[in-house]
């Protein structure tokens, strides 16, 4: 019986490993591999690419079929073959170099180059195929692969443990549907990552659903950066064009070009692409980007992009490669995401055929209909199943398209080996001894985290340097801030930051405690409390870094940061309550009490020393008068109660199992802040703020932010509950934040009346700096920016900027004009950071 058993489950087994379709390599004829070769069922989309090694697998019915086999340079080859139920036929093929036909085409004197006749027929023709698709749904492979090929020991000290050779391997199966001009779907329903055999890929076929018929191309791997498309309006501007030869292809002409951008730093692309004769559409895209045209992340970038026909002769990509080398701080390495797109559907764009009169000729009958419905499309673009990681190697031998490498198979199956060891406790309290070893360097400079991998508990304690601080009202500060974080499957679950506070000038001892715990939910839910006694700058927002107000203490005789003490207690709560309306709310109860300087120290030369009194001046309150009402205060005690929605329109989002991604929306969004003031305070607030980022294309890309509040009541109010703008009187730029001045004194113009606050920024990117011999070797960017504010003390307050980013690749230097109802009131520098 038991032998019984045992023979049923082998021809079982056997059974479902069997799998009918053919392998082989795919050759030049000289014996070269060609990696990334793609071969087909003819007349379909079924088909697959050969792995790096020149090898494939290609699952088929039982039959006869034709198989194309093509590689960029080579011709394409057809193949009868026939393969039985069951089986796996070994099939190697052999490419020829392709054979150009150059000698049937005779320029003379006056002739155009055929190159840039094709291109001119292609662009007229780039509207109608970029909108030729209503829809399509298909399966989607994607691989990914980053490879560290070397590395440095140390990075400002710190060691560095990641090995080379392959770090990151990933594959993922999905069901993608699209729908004309922008609305996708995803359904990841398998997921393998090499080393992490609990994890989620972040493969995701929609980051690589690239219409080639866009008259620009960007991605996140260029960067901020927009290519041109070779057969944009603009492509003569960019690019000339060399006519390499023609080829036959199933009876099609096919038009082989050379791109070669007319300036090495102009946004495009150089390589190879193939155009369809009469027809002029795509056959086949190999394009190149370097970083010497601006691409940032990556030292290069490669994008090849395979195309076939579909149901009524429209073409499709049946496979696409972005491959990229990257190097910086001593790394250096290469990778590539890979995309094998099979069983189409595809709904043509109906009223587009009829439009061009192409309609009768194209459709035999009359087959319209919607390939989807309105419910097939919400804001979740991505969902992955919690299934999908726990499928075994059987399944994966079935489904992929793709035959893994020697190497590949070899790092599955070290890493999930190594998984196990360094899952284990005495691996991880290994690491851990390791990593909690205190260093000099971690106590002046970089702080100490102790770690305890089988708890997920953490405890960090910050470096010296870190803790000093110096201000006019407390004299030489230590702040020392340790925390204590308990993290849950590799998150933070909650943390705890005590804060202990001391001023050698003013003999004065502060304490408090924060309190976070996070909710392991899809609402990002998280609850805050807290409490204790404190110093506060009137702006809660902290418009001046202790960092920069040390320096300005000490070095130029100038104290900025102004402080208020406070003891508090708060509890917040944030929580989304709907898809794209997220809640922020806070109540806290705080006595409140004046501080006066206690020290007039500084390194700077009497002549230079500005101290200012610690309640700052503002021209509401004080009249333009010194001595006026003024922003000192008598002891508060005040419950404070707030909330603001975030909004964004049409919020799309990702759900994964083990966390939800939002992503911004092509809206505005908008935050709607309420706030209102009890006990000795009596006032009530509101705020409405849009912003939003623009990218308008080859010039670069603009993000703006307008602002309008208004106190409805103000019967009772210290000066820390008015309305602050951050404004900057250093010639260093507040790097933490995104919307400020930078000409504005800070308090001056504070209110507790009605509000318009606006800021725009444009990034030109390198649209201006490209131009420019010598300088554009350099890589920077110009940037624009107009900062506005309209108050009842200070009218209507303007300041322009202009600046220079991407110095030495992180700073950046811009000069700001300011005007007062038209009036020039200052100018100055401004140095911050500008990746």
């Amino acid at each position: 019986m038991r032998l019984c058993l045992l023979t049923f489950f082998c021809l079982t087994s056997l059974l479902v490993f069997a799998q009918t379709g053919i392998k082989g390599s795919i050759k030049s004829s000289t014996g070269e591999e060609l990696p990334f070769s793609t071969i087909y069922i003819k007349g379909t989309t079924n088909g697959t690419t050969a792995n790096e090694q020149g090898n494939y697998f290609l699952r088929t019915p039982a039959g006869r079929h034709t198989i194309v086999v093509q590689y960029v340079g080579y011709s394409i080859l057809e193949k009868e073959v026939s393969v039985a139920e069951g089986q796996t036929t070994q099939i190697d093929f052999t490419l020829q170099e392709q054979a150009l036909q150059l000698k049937t085409v005779t320029i003379t004197a006056g002739d155009e180059n055929p190159a840039y006749r094709v291109i001119r027929e292609a662009i007229k023709k780039r509207k109608f195929y970029k909108n030729e698709v209503r829809a399509f749904k298909n399966d989607a492979y994607i691989k990914g692969l980053f490879r560290l090929n070397e590395r440095p020991d140390k990075i400002l000290g710190q060691k560095i443990t990641v090995d080379t050779g392959i770090v990151y391997l990933s594959e993922s199966v999905s069901e993608f549907a699209f729908e004309h001009p922008d609305k996708i779907s995803e359904r990841m329903i398998s997921s393998k990552v090499s080393g992490n055999e609990q994890g989620f890929s972040f493969n995701q076929a929609s980051d690589f659903n690239i219409n080639v018929y866009d008259r620009n191309y960007s991605h996140g791997i260029l960067g901020e950066r927009v290519f041109v498309s070779p057969i944009s309006n603009q492509a003569f501007i960019m690019y000339d064009f060399e006519w390499l030869g023609i080829f036959e292809e199933n009876g099609k002409l096919i038009n082989k070009i050379r791109l070669l951008p007319k300036r090495s730093t102009d946004p495009a692309f150089e390589g190879v692409i193939y155009i369809v004769e009469d027809e002029w559409r795509f056959h086949t895209l190999d394009l190149l980007a370097t970083k010497a045209r601006g691409i940032e992340f990556t030292d290069s970038l490669r994008i090849h992009q395979v195309f076939a026909p579909t149901q009524n002769d429209i073409w499709m990509p049946i496979s696409q490669k972005f491959e990229f080398q990257f190097g910086a701080f001593g790394f250096k390495g290469e990778g590539y995401y890979l995309g094998v797109y099979s069983d189409y559907e595809v709904e043509p764009n109906y009223d587009l055929y009829k439009e061009n009169d192409l309609y009768e000729e194209t459709f035999e009958s009359e087959e319209e209909r919607d390939l989807f419905s309105e419910k097939d499309f919400t804001p979740e673009v991505l969902f992955v199943e919690e299934e999908s990681n726990k499928r075994d190697s059987m399944y994966w031998e079935k489904i992929r398209p793709i035959p893994l490498t020697a190497v590949e198979v070899e790092d599955y199956r070290v890493k999930d080996s190594i998984r196990v060891v360094k899952e284990s406790a005495p691996y991880r309290d290994s690491v851990d001894n390791v990593r909690n070893k205190l260093s000099v360097g971690n106590v002046l400079l970089t702080g100490y985290t102790h770690y305890n991998r089988r708890t997920e508990k953490y405890w960090t304690v910050p470096s010296i340097q870190s803790t000093l601080q110096f201000n006019t009202v407390e004299g030489l500060v230590t702040d020392i801030q340790p925390a204590f974080l308990f993290q849950e499957e590799e998150r933070t679950r909650y943390w705890i930051h005590p804060y202990l506070r001391y001023g050698f000038s003013s003999e004065k001892f502060y304490s408090k405690v924060e309190a976070s715990y996070r909710f392991l939910d899809d609402k990002f839910t998280r609850i805050y409390a807290g409490g204790g006694k404190y110093v506060s700058q009137f702006d809660d927002q902290e418009p001046i870094s202790p960092f920069i107000n040390t320096y300005m203490t000490l070095v130029n005789g100038k104290n900025f940061m102004k402080l208020y003490e406070k003891s508090f207690g708060f509890v917040r709560f944030q929580r989304e309550l709907v898809n794209g309306i997220r809640m922020y709310s806070r109540l806290e109860y705080a006595v409140r009490d004046t501080l006066t300087n206690t020290t007039d120290f500084t390194w700077a030369k009497d002549d230079k020393v500005d101290f200012t009194s610690n309640q700052p001046y503002n021209e509401e309150l004080n009249g333009g008068v010194d001595g006026a009402i003024g922003t000192g205060f008598a002891t508060s005690r005040a419950l404070t109660a707030s909330v603001t929605f975030r909004i964004r329109f049409k919020q799309r989002y990702a759900t994964r199992p083990d966390f939800k991604i939002t992503y911004a929306s092509k809206y505005p969004q908008l935050y709607v802040n309420l706030r209102k003031g009890f006990g000795d305070v009596d006032y009530d607030f509101i705020s409405v703020r849009a912003t939003d980022n623009l990218n308008l294309g080859l010039t670069g890309s603009s993000s703006y932010m307008i602002e309008v509040g208004s106190f409805l009541s103000s019967n009772s109010m210290i000066f820390a509950d008015f309305k602050h703008f951050t404004g900057n009187q250093t010639i260093l730029s507040q790097v933490n934040r995104q919307y400020k001045f930078e000409l504005l004194p800070f308090y001056t113009f504070s209110t507790q009346d009605t509000y318009i606050e606006a800021h725009f920024e444009h990034h030109f990117n390198e649209f201006i700096f490209n131009k420019i011999p010598f300088v554009k070797k350099l890589n920077f960017q110009a940037v624009a920016s107009v900062n506005y504010l309209n108050t009842k003390a200070i009218g209507n307050y303007v300041e322009l900027g202009a600046g220079i980013e991407h110095i030495f690749k992180f700073m950046r230097v811009d000069y700001f004009w300011s005007f007062r109802d038209g009036t020039p009131e200052s100018n100055g520098f401004r140095l911050g950071v500008g990746f």
